[in-house]
């Protein structure tokens, strides 16, 4: 039994030692495009965000490779001409559903699992390029409502607020998804390698779980910049 311990050990211990010696960290940002995605997502807009955070390459095996990441990533989505159930958030101040632009403002810490796969017949020495996808996990960090009226100046609410109780307790604390990525590897002598990539995000758990226009999810398109540092 005790020989039996030592060996798996040793041979985890020479798995995580190869992982830490191929291992790539690399710091990523960039901006996104999000909005909400379903049938019950009439006239929604796209809204910009920020990415950033870190990357994980690991198990490296040939052209294929595990990549770990953690983000901070902001989404959200514009409804345009429509208050939808939302109360006024100044009842002295009427205000025409019409004239109105209502942006939703989330935050998550996103975490992807994507297996990256290197094209090595598109691929020089200096200038790599590759496909990658996996699942998504978040947890959403923040959650706020800007409304933009003709007649109201713009406010921003948290949806902790009074005013949005019911979406505080409405919009899901977790999401999961999956993403898919293209992108190209810049091979720099001596000082690392640059990223240049694109993502497709999809979230696959419905945002709002009340048994009544629940059927909205999350989607964003991402242009990422990086570099990483081989180790």
């Amino acid at each position: 039994m005790k020989k039996r311990m030592t060996i798996m050990y040793l041979v985890l211990l020479t798995v995580f030692t190869s992982t830490v010696a191929y291992s790539q960290i690399g710091i990523r940002g960039g901006v996104n495009l999000s909005k909400f995605v379903g049938a019950d997502t009439e006239n929604s807009e796209n809204l910009m965000g920020l990415n950033a955070g870190i990357s994980f390459s690991i198990l490296q095996l040939g052209p294929v490779s595990l990549v770990p990441e953690v983000y901070y990533a902001e989404k959200g989505t514009r409804f345009t001409d429509q208050l939808r159930e939302l109360q006024n958030p100044d009842p002295t101040q009427p205000v025409n559903p019409e004239e109105v632009d209502l942006d939703f403002n989330l935050a998550y810490v996103e975490i992807p699992i994507l297996a990256k796969v290197r094209l090595p017949f598109l691929s020089t020495r200096v200038v790599r390029t590759y496909v990658a996808g996996g699942p998504v996990f978040g947890f959403r960090l923040d959650c706020n409502i800007s409304v933009t009226s003709n007649s109201v100046e713009q406010q921003i609410e948290s949806c902790k607020e009074d005013n949005f109780s019911d979406l505080e307790t409405t919009f899901n604390e977790a999401d999961r998804g999956y993403v898919l990525v293209s992108g190209i590897d810049f091979q720099i002598p001596m000082l690392g390698i640059v990223t240049l990539d694109a993502r497709y995000y999809r979230g696959l758990s419905r945002l709002i779980e009340n048994n009544v226009n629940d059927d909205v999810f999350n989607q964003s398109f991402t242009l990422m910049l990086g570099y990483s540092l081989s180790l």
